[in-house]
């Protein structure tokens, strides 16, 4: 089972709704995945990203603060980056709707 895999699995049976400290690990743990992986694996990575940003959107949001909005906005640079580099889905997603789902600056 691949990291993405195995990852989506947790979030698919995990809480309903993540708390923000939820939602940063998870981030976390995506951007120790390999490119080629998120690229193979990219129906579940997108998966992964639309379970974090519905709990992002129903609770995390009201968690953010100076304390931890760098870490969002860290996350967001490098989705930026990704969505260059590999356009994702059958859409071809350039994850700039994720990224101004995660936004700080709302």
């Amino acid at each position: 089972m691949t990291v993405i895999e195995t990852l989506l699995n947790k979030l698919q049976n995990g809480p309903t709704i993540l708390t923000l400290s939820q939602i940063l690990c998870a981030m976390k743990s995506l951007r120790t995945i390999a490119e080629d992986e998120i690229i193979k694996e990219g129906d579940r990575f997108l998966a992964i990203l639309d379970i974090l940003v519905e709990s992002y959107a129903d609770s995390g949001i009201f968690e953010v603060d100076d304390s931890n909005k760098f870490l969002l906005d860290d996350f967001n640079a490098w989705l930026i980056e990704l969505g260059k580099k590999h356009p994702l889905g059958k859409n071809k997603d350039d994850l700039l709707s994720y990224v101004s789902t995660f936004s700080t600056t709302m």
